[in-house]
Formats: C-alpha cells, structure tokens, sequence
C-alpha cells in the first residue's frame, strides 16, 4: 500500500486514494469504462509501440477500477503506417471510450490528432515530442518532453552544472531530426551568458558522413580544449568518433547528445569505449546517482520493482515502457479527480493536474497540453543506463520548434 500510495502522492490523499483505487467490490456488478489504446505492434515503429504498451498493461495490472467504474482497454495495431493509424484511430473512437492512449510514432499521433480534435476525447502520447500534435488541439496531451526541452536540459546540466565555458557542437549538416534538440541547447546557453561577455560555445560543427570531417571535427574539439561536446550523431557515427577521440586522449571530455543514445545500440556499442562518459535525456532509469532528485529516484526504483515482478528480471524497462505506465496513471487520476467519465471533464482536470508523481517525474501541464517538468538526464555505467542529473528547474515546450522531422516521416510511413 505504501509502494503504490507515494506514486500519487501530491495529487491525492491517501485515504481518497485507498477509495478510488482499492475499495472492494464485486467486479462482475461494477459498471465498465474503455480506455483505447493505439501503437505500433508491427512495421518501423513496434519495438517502441509494444514498450509503451508493456507500461501499458503494467499500469493497468496494478489499478483496474476508478471510483466504481472498471476499465477495459481496447488495443489496435496501427502497423507505423498513417493510413492504418487513422483507421484504428477512427474505430477506437466508435467504441466510445472516455479516454485514449497512444502512440510511438510522430507521424501517426499527428495523423490521428485530427479526429481526435474532432470526437473531443482526452488522448495522451507517451512519446511523440513533435509540437504541432498538442498545439492546435485542445484534447491531446503528452506524457514526454519535446526536443527543445532536452536541449534546454543538456544546457543546463553542462553549462550550471559542471560549469563549462568551453563547449564544443558537432551535428550532421542539413539534420532535421536534432534541429530543435540543439535550438533548445543554444538558446538556453544565450540566455545564461545574455550578460556576460564571454561565449561558452567555442566551435559549432556541421560535418557530411565522410570519415576526413569526422577527423576534422576531432582536432576542432582537442584544439579549442573543449570539456564538454554536444554530439548529436548516431551509434555507427558516434562509435568512429570515440575511437577518434581516445587516439587523442579525449576521454575526459564529456559527450552529451540525443535521447536515442538510450536505445540498445548504442548502449551496446559504448562497451568498446568504457572511458568514455556521455550523458543524454532519458525517461527511466534503473539507479540514481547522488546529483538525482530523491523523489524522482523513488518513484523509478518503484516502477522497476512492479515491473520486475510481472516481466521478469530480464526484462529491463525502457523509457517507453515508463512513459506508457506514467500516460495511464495521468488519465485515471484525471478521471478520479474529474468525478466524471465526460470527456470535457477529464480534459479540464488533465489540465488541472499538479504535482502527479509518476516513474519519470512529476507531471503538470501548459494550456497547450505539453508536459511542464524538470528534465532527466542519465549516463551508461557498466552497460547499464543510470540516473546522471535532474534539472534543477522546470522547462516549457517551445512554440516554434522546428517540424520537418515528422513531415519526413510521414511521407515514409505513407
């Protein structure tokens, strides 16, 4: 009762907790609400779509009923395609559901944004961090922070928190998908030198894929002595950097970059550079180090014990996972604290959430449905992803963050 009490502490008492969630009742006389739920269980996008799914279920194992109501969870495959997502979307929709979850994939919650607008039904996306998906619409929220907010995170951590005034860019020339990552990170840095003289960024990079500009980056970064180096490059690329970087004896540089350096690949890869530290923007974690907030440490380590118990040891949870299990705890709160199953309803208490503790943090909202929170930051220590750093502030999404990615990735979905 403890262990599942403190992830809703600061939204609810206890005792009104222990009413919504745990009260005994028969539930065959118990009355039924749907939630619907849209990933990606096959195509480009299902690894992602089945961890947040894994949160999911994970979440719903654990409360199953609000106030009376027991909730059901209607699942569709979107199969990473838009044409498929609006489909599915459509036909979740006609269930009448009070509230829907979904999904990995910018494309695809774009694309269902539209009707969901329209059916004015609360919907949240665990990941998609594109700004337009919450921007026009008033009834879709998002569990994740957007790519300008990690920037503005990563600033943060290099530039108060080990206190760098020499940073070093390095990025893939005429790269859409970092574009609003780095914005964040400059923008942040501009304003917290917008009164000094000095300019901490000593070298901003653009290099092509070709192994010459790779080098060139290299002795740009050793030659302007640069402590930390924001590097927003991917495994294959990152591993020839390294290797680069520990011929000149570069390994007491930090290397920060993109939320895709927590997937699998990456982790993998950076057993061959052990001296290497890089930190970057990850939801989950498995353990804190002593510059984590204790709360947030907490609340993760909690998450992982539920998860452990139903996936198995193995089984480690990834930031979609977690964020899939935050998205349901912040609709059945809002659903609780609405005291109504009408959709108007539990948008207006979504929006009125504060303080929701949950596996990756603590949750309000702006009006225009993004997520309002400190940012995580985690480091690998023996192959393993572990807590590094929790901004000491919290961060608001951008309006103008930058949206070609997700019209790239719409055109290859179609």
């Amino acid at each position: 009762m403890v262990l599942l009490a403190g992830l809703l502490s600061g939204c609810t008492t206890f005792d009104s907790f222990r009413h919504a969630f745990f009260e005994e009742t028969d539930e065959d006389q118990m009355p039924v609400i749907t939630i619907g739920v849209f990933e990606p269980q096959t195509g480009r996008n299902s690894e992602r779509g089945k961890n947040e799914l894994k949160g999911i279920e994970l979440a719903h194992s654990i409360y199953n009923s609000v106030d009376g109501y027991k909730i059901v969870l209607n699942k569709v495959d979107t199969q990473s395609k838009v044409s498929t997502t609006r489909t599915a979307v459509q036909g979740l929709i006609d269930m009448k559901p009070v509230a829907i979850i979904g999904c990995a994939g910018e494309a695809s919650s774009l694309a269902a944004s539209e009707y969901i607008q329209q059916a004015k039904i609360p919907t949240i996306t665990p990941s998609a961090t594109n700004p337009l998906i919450t921007q026009f619409n008033g009834y879709y929220f998002r569990a994740c922070i957007t790519e300008s907010q990690m920037g503005e995170g990563l600033a943060e951590y290099a530039y108060r928190h080990l206190e760098s005034d020499r940073i070093g860019i390095v990025s893939l020339k005429n790269d859409s998908s970092t574009a609003a990552l780095i914005d964040g990170f400059t923008n942040k840095i501009d304003r917290y030198t917008r009164y000094e003289y000095t300019d901490p960024i000593q070298a901003k990079i653009e290099i092509s894929q070709d192994e010459e500009e790779l080098k060139d980056a290299v002795r740009t970064i050793s030659s302007q002595g640069c402590t930390v180096c924001f590097a927003s490059l991917g495994t294959e690329m990152m591993d020839s950097f390294f290797t680069l970087a520990e011929e000149k004896n570069l390994t007491d540089i930090t290397y920060i970059g993109p939320r895709s350096w927590g997937e699998s690949a990456f982790t993998e890869m950076m057993k061959k550079h052990p001296d290497i530290k890089v930190v970057f923007p990850y939801m989950s974690v498995i353990s804190g180090t002593s510059e984590a907030s204790d709360a947030l440490t907490e609340e993760a380590e909690r998450f992982q014990l539920e998860y452990e118990s139903r996936y198995g040891s193995d089984d480690v949870p990834t930031e979609d996972a977690a964020l899939g299990y935050d998205s349901y705890l912040i609709l059945i709160n809002a659903i609780h604290n609405a005291k109504s199953t009408e959709g108007k309803d539990i948008r207006a208490a979504m929006m009125d959430l504060s303080e929701l503790r949950g596996a990756t943090g603590v949750f309000s909202f702006d009006n225009r449905g993004n997520v309002v929170r400190t940012v995580n930051l985690s480091t690998i220590k023996d192959g393993l992803i572990v807590s590094e750093y929790v901004t000491r502030s919290e961060s608001e999404a951008s309006r103008l963050e930058d949206v070609e990615e997700t019209q790239a990735e719409t055109t290859e979905e179609q």
